[in-house]
């Protein structure tokens, strides 16, 4: 047996669709668009919510799903399909990046799949 090849396979990131998990917990999630990487501690992770898209922002054909995730300084908004597969990861901090791909692949039934990407400053009353 090859220890480097055991070693190298251990520690390899599983990718699961628009979703990478890795094996021990990451400090930063990374959100991945067309021209932008954007990283996140995840301690900083306050709270998500999981819902369908509002009606006035629904798009014909469009991805139905929206799970906002929302920072101490950040609030990210992905949309797609089946994203409520996410929560689990998320719950259980191994969710170590997001890619959004806007035109659907081969799509397997137990992957989720994020089409857009939006990151915003959050709010902080506090700060006026």
């Amino acid at each position: 047996m090859n220890s480097d090849r055991s070693h190298s396979t251990r520690h390899k990131r599983q990718f699961n669709g628009c979703i990478e998990l890795i094996p021990p917990p990451p400090k930063f999630i990374e959100f991945v668009t067309d021209n932008h990487l954007f990283g996140i501690a995840f301690h900083q992770l306050d709270s998500f919510v999981l819902s369908s898209i509002p009606k006035p922002l629904e798009k014909k054909g469009g991805p139905p799903d929206l799970l906002i995730l929302i920072f101490k300084r950040r609030t990210v908004a992905l949309f797609g399909w089946r994203l409520e597969l996410m929560a689990g990861p998320l719950v259980s901090g191994q969710i170590a990046r997001v890619h959004a791909e806007k035109h659907l692949g081969p799509l397997m039934i137990e992957e989720a799949w994020v089409t857009e990407i939006k990151i915003s400053p959050r709010f902080d009353p506090s700060q006026m």
